[in-house]
Parts: structure tokens; C-alpha cells; sequence
């Protein structure tokens, strides 16, 4: 009688604790489904633009238009990838009601040509001597159509409202140079590719909120990471370090609720005036 019971109270407590774990499933499932139509329905708010950069090149963008007087945010990825592998940071940014525009920096994604390609420099590039030299001749256009990406937001916005940037390595120079001539608000720095220079520059710039991100294992980022942190005078500035060498997109493809702490971080630096 009692091994009986034993046992028939280790049946129920085994069905108790299957169905309690089917309901934490089916929960995490949801919110799974949910965040994913809530990134599917911002991506079909999104609009390709074309930009006429100074010297008459078209450049790709994509445009997601926020609440009448919220802030925007400017995008901008690395060199390993186009902007659509970032796509679930700047849908979730946009779901704060943000203005949103992401920028396929020329010569990757759909800003590349016959011209101006980084799939080709990389492709014919005899040794890194020359895929280097070839990339820095291609980079140098990035400033005046950065400039241009951030006047076509401004008036995508039409409010006054502030502007934040969004950058990932090898683009994060961007940051620097359009805070020299603008009044951007905050900056996120995703694995920071940096000069001396740049970063001398850096430190010449009013203080304002930063977030910077990389893998331990990525040593210069890294560095560069915590040496901007250690600069920046800001009390909402932020550094967060993880462990691995993973690049910033495989970070936030592998860890996605750092998009999540990205668009709220931006979101309390983006207070209107």
C-alpha cells in the first residue's frame, strides 16, 4: 500500500512538473513569435532611399520614419558585413519611435558599383598591403556621405530633434568625424577600429554619452573600447566587455537582448528638448 502511493505521488508530481515546463515553453515561445513579428513588421516600415552623395554616387539606405517629434538615429555597420545584418538593432531601435536611418556605406551592400566594391578590392587584392591601401582609398568618401546620410535624416525628421549614431569597427571613425561638425547627441561604438589619431581626436570632442561594446578577445577594440570609456566624462556613458573574439554583428546575432539594451540606452540619451 504504501510503495503503491510512493509511487502514485511520484506520477503526479512528475505530471505536475511536465506541465508546469510545458508552460514555461510555450511562454518563451510566445514572447519568441512576438518579438520576431514585432522585427518583421518594423522592417516592413522600412523604406530604401537613395542618397545623391557630393560627387553625383547613389547610395542605399533604409529609412524608418519615428513619431512626430522623436529623435533619430543614424546606423552604420562594419566592414565585414552590409547594413541588412543589422537589421534586427535598427528595427528594435526604431521601436522606440525613433526616426531610423541605416546607411549601406559606399562600396558594400546595395551603395556598391563597379567602382567603388569592397567584395572586389577584397577579391583582387594581391596581399593585405593592398586590400589595406585599396579599403583606406575607398573610406575616404566616407565622410561626405556619412554628412549627406545625417542632412537626409534631419530633414527625413523635420522637428529639431537630436540625432544619435550607431557605429560597428571599421566604420566607428564616422562617429568622430561627424561630431566634429554636428551636434550629435550620444554615440554607441560597436568593437571600435580606431587610429592614434582618431582617438586623439576623440578626446578633443565635447563630452557626451557613449556606449561601447566589444569581445575581450578582439585586443585592439577592446582597447580602444576601454580607453574611450576611461575619456569620456559623461555619467551615462557605458563599456561592456565580453568574453571570446567575436566580431560586434555575431555578438548581437548570438546575445539579442543587446539590441534591446542598445535601443533603451539610446532611448534615455534621445530625450526630447
Amino acid at each position: 500500500m504504501n510503495i503503491f502511493r510512493k509511487n502514485g505521488y511520484k506520477s503526479v508530481k512528475h505530471s505536475v512538473l511536465k506541465f508546469i515546463f510545458f508552460l514555461l515553453s510555450f511562454s518563451v515561445a510566445q514572447q519568441v513569435v512576438a518579438q520576431s513579428l514585432l522585427v518583421k513588421a518594423e522592417d516592413h516600415l522600412a523604406q530604401t532611399v537613395e542618397l545623391i552623395a557630393p560627387d553625383k554616387f547613389k547610395l542605399s539606405a533604409q529609412l524608418i520614419p519615428g513619431s512626430a517629434m522623436a529623435g533619430g538615429v543614424l546606423v552604420l555597420h562594419d566592414c565585414q558585413n552590409s547594413v541588412k545584418d543589422f537589421q534586427s538593432l535598427y528595427s528594435t531601435i526604431a521601436q522606440q519611435g525613433f526616426f531610423v536611418l541605416a546607411l549601406d556605406l559606399r562600396g558594400f551592400g546595395a551603395s556598391e558599383s563597379e567602382v567603388y566594391s569592397h567584395k572586389n578590392i577584397r577579391q583582387q587584392a594581391d596581399d593585405i598591403v593592398s586590400y589595406q591601401g585599396q579599403l583606406a582609398a575607398l573610406m575616404l568618401h566616407w565622410q561626405k556621405d556619412v554628412y549627406k546620410a545625417y542632412q537626409y535624416l534631419q530633414t527625413a525628421m523635420n522637428n529639431n530633434q537630436p540625432i544619435s549614431m550607431v557605429t560597428s569597427g571599421c566604420s566607428s571613425n564616422q562617429a568622430i568625424y561627424l561630431a566634429e561638425k554636428t551636434a550629435v547627441k550620444s554615440l554607441v561604438m560597436l568593437a571600435p577600429e580606431l587610429s592614434y589619431d582618431e582617438k586623439e581626436q576623440f578626446k578633443h570632442l565635447a563630452d557626451m554619452p557613449i556606449y561601447l561594446l566589444s569581445a575581450k578577445h578582439l585586443t585592439e577594440a577592446m582597447l580602444n573600447a576601454q580607453e574611450l570609456f576611461e575619456w569620456s566624462g559623461d555619467s551615462h556613458s557605458v563599456l561592456q566587455i565580453f568574453k571570446g573574439n567575436g566580431s560586434s554583428y555575431n555578438l548581437l546575432k548570438h546575445q539579442s537582448y543587446l539590441n534591446e539594451n542598445i535601443a533603451t540606452w539610446l532611448q534615455s540619451t534621445l530625450k526630447a528638448n
